[in-house]
């Protein structure tokens, strides 16, 4: 049986109890004081997170509303759709412009109800009232879905072919004493081979040669008539659906013959893969490839070669190996009556550039390869309403931008 301790030694072992009863309790109070500057100071770190989450809502919402007035307000019509291709939102432009759209509705259903049977040039849309329409669109970057922009561009079309038409009979005025020039020397050639033809003593083989004259000069000034009227009359491109390609292969077989007698080919590099479609008058585009090649015949050229390629527009290269465009005279050829020629007219390139800018398109001149002339010619794609249906991105981020982030709020 061992000793019972002594009662220093019980007073030796309460004082140590204490003793560390009294470290245990300093060491939990500054732990606690720790874990109270830690609350402290997380509960600090959540307000300012707080105020600043906050801040940034309230940023968004004065966005939003910003954005919702501005679409209210915008003349221009503007379609949300999700990811199904049903609308989903739009402004009251949008209801005023198509008549009727309701939320949900499918948007290729609204576009076979609102757009004119037959293709859309580009990115115009031709509505069955008459109106004509310009569309953007661009993917929302946050979400499924895309945001349509239409605009009504029928007034601006309409000034703008006014505007294209006095400028024709403006030019029209100013080259009418060039007209009457060149007019009247081709008429006192043919008025003195007339009086020639009207002796009674003239041979056969003179009448037969002043015969042949007459006719030349009586030609030349049907066809300076004629490209007259072609370049005042101008004209729209028409809606007729064609293929290029196609219409290159029908111009090559009229002309084969005339370009045998003339000692001329003409070489067809078509790598357009059937793709290059456009609105146009075939009758008036194969008069613009005439005119072209009958400019390349008139320089001397023995090759024609015209190149066709399609991308997000269709172009098409007319290249020869004639004498060429000098460099300082780039900037006058497609002036009216503006001719190296002392027989020409000076109507034909600007009738050429008339009928490219009537079809909506654009045109150039350069030296080919081979030191000749080059005409690079650009026209815009006839697209199908598939075409529309299926969606075209545009580059219109910055709205999908806002309204992801109006979105965002909700």
């Amino acid at each position: 049986m061992s000793p019972k301790p002594s009662l220093a030694d019980r007073q030796h072992a309460l004082e140590s109890a204490f003793k560390l009863f009294n470290q245990l309790s300093e060491e939990l109070t500054g732990s606690y004081e720790q874990l109270q500057q830690q609350v402290l100071e997380l509960n600090q770190e959540l307000a300012a997170a707080r105020s600043e989450r906050m801040v940034q809502l309230a940023e968004k919402e004065r966005l939003a509303d910003r954005l919702e007035r501005l679409l209210e307000t915008l003349p221009a019509a503007v379609i949300v759709l999700d990811g199904e291709e049903r609308v989903r939102e739009f402004n009251p432009a949008a209801l005023k412009l198509l008549g009727t759209l309701n939320e949900y509705d499918a948007w290729p259903e609204v576009v076979r109800a609102i757009v004119l049977t037959g293709d859309i040039s580009g990115s115009e849309l031709k509505l069955r009232n008459g109106r004509l329409l310009t569309l953007s669109s661009s993917q929302l970057e946050q979400t499924p879905g895309r945001i349509l922009v239409l605009l009504d561009v029928t007034e601006t079309r309409r000034l703008q072919e006014r505007l294209n038409r006095h400028e024709r009979l403006t030019a029209m005025g100013e080259m009418s004493a060039q007209l009457a020039h060149q007019m009247r020397t081709p008429l006192s050639t043919a008025l003195l081979y007339v009086s020639h033809l009207a002796s009674d003593d003239l041979v056969p083989q003179k009448r037969h040669q002043f015969t042949a004259k007459l006719r030349d000069r009586l030609q030349h000034m049907e066809r300076q008539i004629h490209d007259i009227l072609l370049f005042a009359r101008g004209g729209d491109a028409g809606e007729s659906r064609l293929s290029l390609g196609k219409l290159l292969t029908a111009f090559a077989a009229s002309v084969e013959q005339d370009l045998a007698d003339a000692n001329v080919q003409l070489l067809i590099d078509d790598q357009s893969q059937e793709r290059a479609i456009m609105i146009g008058r075939p009758d008036a585009l194969q008069g613009l490839l005439n005119n072209l090649l009958e400019n390349a015949v008139q320089q001397g050229a023995s090759e024609v070669r015209l190149i066709l390629r399609v991308g997000s527009e269709i172009e098409l290269d007319v290249a020869d190996n004639g004498h060429g465009i000098p460099d300082d005279l780039h900037h006058r050829i497609f002036d009216p009556f503006f001719t190296t020629r002392n027989a020409g007219t000076g109507l034909g390139l600007a009738v050429v550039q008339n009928l490219v800018l009537n079809h909506g398109g654009e045109i150039t001149s350069g030296r080919s390869d081979t030191g000749g002339a080059l005409f690079h010619l650009r026209f815009p794609l006839a697209l199908r309403k598939s075409d529309l249906e299926s969606g075209m991105e545009g580059e219109r981020r910055s709205v999908s931008e806002h309204y992801d982030a109006m979105r965002s709020l909700s």
